[in-house]
């Protein structure tokens, strides 16, 4: 059985009147009853109240292609919180 991906998490406090939430999945779906068989899907989505956006592994890219491009996601969001986090006096 192939390990199955799927988290979902608010990214805001249970006090605040908006939310964010971000989701991540890794795994096979199967879009419809008439579809034959599963297909695999990976993506990860930012939501804010009424916006959202979502990269997703396409059909062209390879595995190393996107776990790339999630480590380029990762690696920036680390750069901006340094940035955000230092002593500006």
């Amino acid at each position: 059985m192939e390990a199955v991906w799927c988290k979902k998490e608010f990214l805001t406090s249970e006090n605040e009147p908006s939310t964010s939430t971000v989701v991540s999945w890794a795994g096979k779906i199967k879009w419809s009853s008439r579809q034959d068989s599963e297909e695999d899907l990976y993506f990860i989505e930012i939501s804010s109240c009424h916006e959202r956006a979502r990269l997703h592994r396409t059909y062209e890219m390879s595995m190393a292609e996107w776990v790339d491009q999630v480590t380029k996601l990762r690696d920036h969001l680390n750069k901006y919180l340094e940035f955000l986090s230092e002593d500006r006096v």
